[in-house]
């Protein structure tokens, strides 16, 4: 009986918790939305940094316990990777319910630069995932080089982002009901709570795939992939909704950009050569990451109003992607 009555409140307080972040999700988005036009940096820049930021703490949440706790590195990577792949399916699935246009060809020339620093992230992992196979990476300050040079691109890249955006940035009214200081104040205390809604997801996740008996399988892996980017999610639909598509495809680049970010923080808290403990088979997730953003990338350069049933020709390219790569990585990983 304790046992069917923990089952039951573990996910009475996962809808609860979902629900809340759908709520604060959407508000997130709206007062992101009005930053961006108080500040001048865009919705770019607004959308991959700082909601990017926000909304990728379940990532950071559960790979950290996994990596202190139980010293499970590939674990947390693996959840890394899964998230960047699902948080591209997102850029599909928006793709099929807001059909008006393609979502790609919504959005500014200013995504094309954050698309290409999370390629360009991941492709480091790559490299250092493979160059510690090989060879003893030397460390610094508790980290392995390939973990500075990670975070230096990000820091680069969002810098260079900002530089573009301001440079882009065309004034606009729509928001001169709201002041800029409210919208700051407003945005920063969604963001704690989002943030706190975010890390009792993750651990509500974690929570169900043990009750379950997920946690033992490929199905678990994959079920805290999809729970943690459910911000992600919601910010973005609720971005779209608002006619803010750049802000909704900024979040899913810059989140991605960001998980990667992550990756160094892990090899900080890890003790030992993080790089070199780490399975091969996470470049089978990283590539796929890589070629479905290559194919976002081409959609931004070459838009078509639509393909089938008012989709962008796009979408059914990233929906395949991802079930392939991860049918994949269940057969690989032997369920």
């Amino acid at each position: 009986m304790g046992s069917v009555y923990f089952r039951a409140m573990v996910w009475i307080q996962f809808v609860i918790c979902a629900l809340l972040v759908i709520l604060v999700g959407s508000r997130l988005s709206f007062y992101g939305d009005v930053i961006a036009e108080k500040s001048g940096l865009g919705r770019v820049w607004i959308g991959a940094v700082l909601i990017g930021a926000a909304t990728s703490l379940p990532e950071m949440a559960t790979g950290l316990s996994a990596v202190i706790l139980i010293k499970a590195p590939n674990l947390a990577v693996g959840g890394i990777v899964g998230s960047c792949l699902f948080n591209l399916v997102i850029l599909a699935l928006i793709d099929l319910i807001y059909r008006k246009r393609p979502l790609l060809s919504s959005v500014t020339k200013g995504q094309m630069l954050s698309a290409a620093l999370s390629v360009i992230m991941m492709g480091m992992a790559a490299f250092a995932l493979v160059l510690s196979q090989w060879v003893t990476v030397p460390g610094l300050l508790g980290m392995q080089l390939p973990s500075w040079v990670i975070l230096l691109i990000y820091l680069v890249g969002f810098r260079l982002i900002m530089v573009h955006e301001r440079g882009e940035f065309r004034s606009e009214d729509t928001y001169l009901h709201l002041s800029a200081s409210q919208a700051y104040w407003t945005f920063a205390l969604l963001s704690l709570v989002m943030i706190g809604l975010s890390v009792w997801l993750a651990y509500l996740g974690e929570g169900i795939s043990k009750v379950t008996g997920w946690d033992t399988c490929f199905v678990g892996a994959l079920f805290l992939a999809v729970v943690t980017s459910l911000p992600e999610l919601v910010v973005s639909f609720t971005a779209v909704k608002l006619g803010a598509a750049d802000l909704a495809v900024g979040n899913v680049f810059g989140s991605n950009a960001f998980n990667v970010a992550i990756l160094a923080f892990y090899d900080l808290a890890f003790k030992g050569p993080f790089w070199s403990k780490l399975s091969l088979l996470h470049l089978l997730g990283l590539t796929s990451a890589m070629a479905i953003t290559g194919v976002t990338f081409m959609a931004m350069v070459y838009p078509r109003k639509r393909f089938v049933v008012g989709v962008g020709w796009e979408t059914p390219l990233i929906l395949g992607g991802y079930l392939v790569t991860t049918w994949l990585l269940f057969l690989l990983r032997g369920g």
